[in-house]
């Protein structure tokens, strides 16, 4: 055993670690639980699992409640209320999320367990949310999938406010090690009952494929998107692009339908193969 000194918003441990974290009501004690959460994620090897003991609220308790439930349980002060904890697990590229309830201490105030687990990936890979500072090496891969003439019929790559603009800011990951992947989803309707519908693309820059990173990303998505109560999943491929309609199909895509000379594509017309993945977790 080895006992080593530091802050839970800094661990001292390396990257890719560790196996499980585990803690007993520490985290609600902090003040920035974005960056406690975002280090347990660092620190976790891939498929690493997350499990705290804490102190979730029903909802936003006003002050005088808080003071009051204090005197008969401790940390209660910093505790989130349920949909927050889950929003924070996901936002630092948890999936799996499992809140479950265990004593109730009235006013709202619950002891909870606290569970999730770190995407799994390829050896040597991890998949991580894409962040601002990606802007670059995203839309360097997404033109590189462009040139390629088989990812798009689009031939510029958008500027970063309008690739971020489009997509869904919970539903994107990168390659962390590499820098050569990733994948984003948009939301394909604002009316409720597509509420858990998305469309989504995957990009690997041309230098880079065959190397795992594509079916880890997808992968990785697949997870987030079931853990964010998405029950569809929809995009559509070029039948010349064979690759990436294989690993769509051993991830569970299915083709549902072809879009016949959609548009012209550097002068040709181009098909469609309409791809759709159907969740056995959520909506089932």
């Amino acid at each position: 055993m080895e006992f080593l000194h530091g802050t839970i918003e800094r661990v001292p441990l390396p990257d890719r670690s560790v196996d499980v974290i585990i803690s007993n009501c520490v985290i609600n004690l902090s003040d920035d639980k974005a960056a406690v959460l975002a280090e347990a994620f660092r620190a976790l090897r891939p498929a690493g699992r997350f499990g705290v003991s804490d102190v979730v609220v029903d909802g936003a308790a006003d002050p005088e409640q808080r003071r009051a439930t204090e005197q008969r349980i401790g940390c209660v002060a910093g505790a989130l209320p349920v949909a927050a904890y889950r929003d924070l697990l996901a936002a630092a590229g948890f999936t799996g999320a499992r809140i479950t309830l265990t004593a109730d201490h009235g006013d709202g105030v619950h002891s909870a367990i606290v569970q999730a687990v770190k995407p799994a990936a390829g050896q040597d890979l991890e998949m991580r949310p894409m962040r601002p500072s990606d802007a670059d090496q995203v839309l360097a891969v997404y033109q590189a999938g462009l040139d390629t003439g088989q990812a798009s019929f689009e031939t510029i790559a958008p500027s970063w406010d309008g690739f971020t603009a489009a997509r869904l800011p919970h539903l994107r990951y990168v390659d962390a090690d590499t820098g050569t992947g990733q994948v984003a989803a948009s939301q394909v309707s604002a009316r409720p009952v597509y509420a858990g519908v998305v469309e989504h693309n995957l990009y690997v820059h041309p230098g880079r494929q065959a190397h795992g990173i594509g079916r880890a990303l997808l992968s990785a998505f697949i997870a987030a998107s079931e853990n964010a109560g998405v029950w569809t999943i929809q995009s559509g491929v070029f039948p010349e692009n064979a690759a990436s309609l294989a690993l769509h199909q051993a991830l569970g895509f299915r083709v549902v339908g072809t879009r016949e000379r959609l548009g012209r594509h550097h002068g040709v017309w181009r098909d469609v193969l309409m791809i759709e993945r159907r969740s056995g977790v959520t909506g089932a």
